[in-house]
């Protein structure tokens, strides 16, 4: 087997910053917005690039304005973390 084959490739880790839009119905219990993409039509959640300068919470407002239209408050903390593959066009996966 040749080294390039035995070598590992670790992904090189990149964050983005996502919304999860949400209102208090009546009762007080939450309702999530559900968000597709315009492009896979896949269900999504609202996420870019952070911008420099610029805490986390507006790039994800930013965000959730631009992809899906909403407005609202934002929280000052995060409400966790998620990791995931990318998978690019050409295959290659971030």
């Amino acid at each position: 087997m040749s080294s390039q084959r035995r070598r590992k490739t670790t992904a090189a880790r990149r964050v983005q910053y996502g919304a999860l839009p949400f209102r208090l119905s009546t009762s007080s219990r939450p309702q999530f917005m559900l968000v597709t993409s315009r492009e896979t039509r896949r269900w999504i959640i609202p996420k870019g690039w952070p911008k420099k300068g610029k805490p986390p919470r507006h790039s994800a407002a930013r965000e959730a304005f631009e992809e899906a239209g909403v407005v609202g408050a934002i929280a000052w903390r995060s409400v966790g973390t998620f990791s995931y593959e990318k998978r690019l066009k050409n295959r290659r996966r971030l």
